[in-house]
């Protein structure tokens, strides 16, 4: 089974959604709250997108016909 990190912007932007949704938070709190889970989720999926492409250079081929 593969274990990714979690990058910790993800886990505090899902900290503070409990947190305001035990505290029964209004409902645009806790919609810029999701909003702000999966901001970081986008954000750190692209940071480990450029970071691969950053590793693994995509190999050109020259194909003469």
């Amino acid at each position: 089974m593969l274990v990714y990190p979690v990058p910790v912007e993800v886990t505090q932007a899902r900290i503070q959604l409990l947190v305001d949704q035990t505290a029964k938070a209004p409902p645009n709190t806790i919609n810029e709250d999701l909003k702000a889970v999966y901001d970081a989720k986008a954000q750190a999926q692209q940071a480990q997108i450029e970071q691969h492409a950053q590793v693994e250079p995509t190999a050109l081929v020259d194909v003469k016909a």
